[in-house]
C-alpha cells in the first residue's frame, strides 16, 4: 500500500500539470498535502466517495501517461545508475581496484547511449 502511494505521488510530480484543474486540486491535496479523503471531500463540498473516484481515476490517467511515456520509468532508472555509481566509486577510494573505475565507465556509458 505504501509503495503504491509512492507511486502515485512520483506520477503526480511527473504529470500533474496534464490534469484538469479539478484533479490536478484534488490530487494535490492527497499527494503533496497528504489530506485524508474527508478533508478533501470536505473542502470541495463533494462527498467523499466522490473524491475517492476521482483519485482512482486519476490514478489510471496517470499511470496512462507513464505507459505512453515513461518519464519516470525512465528518471528511477537513472537514479539507480547514478547510485550504483557513488557505491562503485566509495569502493574504489578503499580498494583502489582499476576494475571499479571500468565498471563506472560502463554504466556512463550505458546511460548516455
Amino acid at each position: 500500500m505504501f509503495e503504491k502511494k509512492m507511486r502515485l505521488d512520483a506520477l503526480y510530480l511527473f504529470y500533474g500539470k496534464m490534469l484538469t484543474d479539478k484533479q490536478n486540486e484534488i490530487m494535490d491535496l492527497f499527494c503533496n498535502l497528504d489530506y485524508s479523503l474527508g478533508e478533501i471531500s470536505e473542502l470541495n463540498n463533494i462527498s467523499r466517495q466522490a473524491v475517492h473516484d476521482t483519485i482512482k481515476r486519476t490514478e489510471k490517467v496517470l499511470e496512462n501517461y507513464e505507459n505512453q511515456l515513461g518519464l519516470y520509468e525512465r528518471f528511477s532508472d537513472k537514479q539507480k545508475a547514478f547510485e550504483k555509481i557513488l557505491q562503485l566509486i566509495e569502493e574504489y577510494e578503499t580498494t583502489h581496484s582499476e576494475s571499479l573505475i571500468l565498471d563506472v565507465r560502463k554504466i556512463i556509458e550505458k546511460e548516455i547511449e
